[in-house]
């Protein structure tokens, strides 16, 4: 007969023997491996991306064909499991030709248990529809447009010669020389937009903006983080909730900018020609106005109506709890 000491030594050790099997059994396998598929087109391609957790990157190639190179990464209760799935997949690799438009992924978006990064060629002549669950997406080259909807992951899109248009529920989005319209919703992360060529309209929930040299109008608009503008000369609207809003440009004859900051510092940088009528109004801060300027009507400490030149444009600048600078 077992001693009391005895049997609480067996009973720890059946436990431990237990967790050892448990935490065995939950261990995953995995396997890699790749498929290539080319597919010959014979003018504008459309492009529909559907992908889970794998990253993509696209960019132009031969005008005739479209080339896909994906790089498997399946997972399994074991290693014979994990490789099973491998081998269906790159038998049978989630993509599709319908004349011109080639499909990507979609069957079981997030495939489970694989993922698989892809590597795109397409002519330059190539429209883009892209849903991504938390995959990275990189895009260069394409005539476009080219739209994005992803829930986590960050999108870089240069060189587009349409308009652009992104969802993203979180994730840093670039987006470099686009022709078109260039429009960005998401829902916290940072944002960056350069040389764009038609209107931009920027909103995040949390996170920074930066447009850097923009040729058209520029709506920019985050409930948390700062707002950057670099090269204005068109209509300009930008709201922050809470952060610092610099602005550098020149209004232009007729134009209007409306500069609206909850909480933070507003700069302004203009160059010695500008010239706009002025209205500054911080709530509790300071107005520097470090340029030649022309008062008109009453002013104040956090109240501020001035011209600038001959003042045909106008500029609007309000911040509740921040100071006022332009120079």
């Amino acid at each position: 007969m077992l001693r009391p000491s005895q049997r609480v030594s067996l009973l720890v050790a059946g436990v431990a023997l237990c967790s050892a099997l448990i935490a065995g059994c939950v261990v995953e396998s995995g396997a890699q491996g790749t498929f290539e598929r080319t597919f010959e087109v014979n003018g504008p391609v459309q492009l529909e991306l559907a992908t889970g957790s794998g990253d993509v990157r696209i960019a132009p190639g031969s005008s005739g064909e479209v080339r896909i190179h994906g790089e498997i990464h399946a997972h399994g209760w074991s290693d014979d499991n994990a490789r099973q799935k491998l081998r269906s997949i790159e038998s049978n690799p989630p993509i599709s030709q319908d004349n011109n438009l080639i499909r990507v992924g979609g069957r079981g978006f997030g495939m489970g248990d694989a993922s698989i990064d892809y590597t795109i060629t397409v002519p330059a002549n190539t429209e883009l529809h892209s849903r991504a669950g938390s995959g990275n997406v990189d895009v260069s080259g394409i005539q476009g447009p080219a739209n994005f909807v992803t829930g986590s992951g960050d999108i870089n899109a240069s060189g587009i010669g349409n308009d652009v248009q992104v969802m993203a529920g979180s994730g840093t989005v670039k987006i470099a020389g686009v022709q078109g319209q260039t429009q960005v919703n998401t829902g916290s992360g940072d944002v960056r937009v350069d040389d764009a060529k038609g209107a931009v309209r920027a909103h995040t929930g949390s996170g920074s903006i930066e447009v850097d040299g923009p040729e058209d109008n520029v709506v920019a608009e985050t409930g948390n983080g700062d707002i950057t503008v670099n090269g204005a000369h068109a209509d300009l609207r930008v709201h922050t909730g809470s952060g610092t809003v610099s602005i550098g440009g020149n209004p232009g004859a007729s134009n209007y900018w409306d500069i609206h900051a909850s909480s933070g510092d507003v700069k302004l940088r203009i160059p010695s020609d500008a010239s706009f009528r002025l209205y500054a109004h911080s709530s509790s801060g300071d107005i520097d106005a470090q340029v030649p300027i022309v008062m008109e009507g009453t002013t104040g400490k956090h109240e501020l109506r001035a011209r600038i030149g001959d003042g045909k444009a106008r500029v609007e600048i309000e911040t509740s709890s921040g100071d006022i600078t332009l120079h």
